[in-house]
């Protein structure tokens, strides 16, 4: 079968000029993921460049050399900035189109040399595929399938157009290896309509995956404090007991002393602060997944650890919250915790807890801002 270059170039310009559209109009239709306009202009520019440097033209001029390759590798600049934003870094920072800018000065001095016009747009074509996959394996902020599956076809763009670019010195004997170092051939449109929809569903998957983690995370986390909720403590504690192989493990649960007096002396707004300020104090004083807030002002942590060990991190704080309380609120303000502790070696979760609270319980008898293990 006999493929027409013609109409695989047709087809590419079309195709790609879908793929962008319908990028674009997913993030329109979400807008958290605003790496997916880039995503969807990239696609967009790439056509444009196609279309004025190959289609329907034997032979191109200068402008067209100047503008079409321009639009090609602003097309790789944008789907950098893509990845970039897309790990919740800037998108627009200097350098990002460094390589649109060497081909714009160094075009008119090898406007007559397509084979020193080739090593250049090949080689900064692979670069910005390489920088693209280096963003998304080395600052990605989630682990995603579809991410290491869009690694792997941007480090195959940058191996076919590093090759490209070191063809353009020296040709070979095999026709489809010499067809890459042509300016544009029938298995180059071949392959870039099979490979540009495999990159535009993958760059879906993406951020539809991350959507969703982001929906399954926000579930987890308490709104307020932004630290684990009841039910996201509950299943790592679970996880850390059964991890734990009978050795010993400490529950603690805390309850701010006189939380509704802290309302009604200085408002909610202070006594929404002061919850977030006891998250914080626990975020730096215990293990990351080992504690959550159980509800209002109620928390709780479980620590793979002995009952002494586990009351040191609760008394340390203890002391960390009242000084921080009086710091954020003023001398008068009466900030403080108290805390229950149980420990053992084979109760579940839901036990620890509720001996904990027991503890909770006698610790508020005796006056408050202590630590009292059951």
């Amino acid at each position: 079968m006999t493929l027409d270059s013609a109409t695989l170039n047709v087809a590419f310009v079309l195709l790609a000029l879908v793929l962008g559209g319908l990028l674009v109009f997913a993030w329109a239709l979400n807008r958290t993921v605003r790496a997916l306009a880039w995503w969807g202009a990239a696609f967009c520019l790439i056509a444009g460049g196609i279309l004025v440097v190959n289609v329907g033209k034997p032979s191109v001029s200068y402008t067209a050399l100047l503008v079409g390759n321009t639009l090609a590798l602003l097309s790789y600049a944008f789907v950098y900035a893509g990845c970039r934003i897309f790990n919740g870094r800037k998108g627009l920072v200097p350098g990002v189109g460094a390589g649109v800018a060497i081909w714009g000065a160094a075009f008119p001095f090898i406007y007559d040399k397509p084979e020193y016009r080739l090593i250049l747009v090949a080689l900064t074509a692979g670069i910005y595929a390489l920088f693209c996959a280096w963003e998304l394996w080395r600052h990605a902020r989630q682990q995603l399938a579809s991410q290491r599956v869009a690694i792997g076809l941007l480090l195959l763009l940058a191996v076919l157009n590093i090759a490209r670019g070191g063809l353009g010195v020296s040709l070979t004997s095999i026709a489809w290896i010499d067809a890459l170092a042509s300016r544009w051939s029938t298995e180059m449109a071949l392959f870039l309509v099979v490979f540009t929809p495999t990159l535009a569903f993958i760059f879906l998957s993406m951020a539809k995956e991350s959507v969703e983690l982001g929906y399954k995370q926000a579930a987890l986390i308490d709104p307020l404090t932004g630290i684990p909720n009841r039910r996201a403590f509950m299943q790592e504690a679970t996880e850390m007991i059964r991890g734990a192989g009978g050795r010993p493990v400490s529950c603690l649960v805390f309850d701010l002393d006189n939380f509704k007096a802290i309302n009604d002396c200085f408002g909610h707004d202070v006594g929404d602060n002061v919850l977030i300020l006891f998250g914080n104090i626990l975020a730096q004083h215990l293990p990351r997944h080992s504690f959550g807030r159980l509800g209002g002002e109620e928390f709780a942590a479980v620590l793979p650890m002995a009952m002494n060990e586990a009351k040191q991190k609760a008394e340390a704080v203890r002391h960390a919250f009242s000084a921080a309380g009086r710091a954020m609120i003023g001398p008068e303000a009466d900030v403080t915790v108290s805390a229950g502790c149980s420990t053992s070696r084979n109760a579940s979760v839901e036990t620890l807890l509720q001996e904990a609270d027991l503890a909770l319980y006698r610790a508020k008898g005796h006056g408050r801002n202590i630590v009292v293990s059951h």
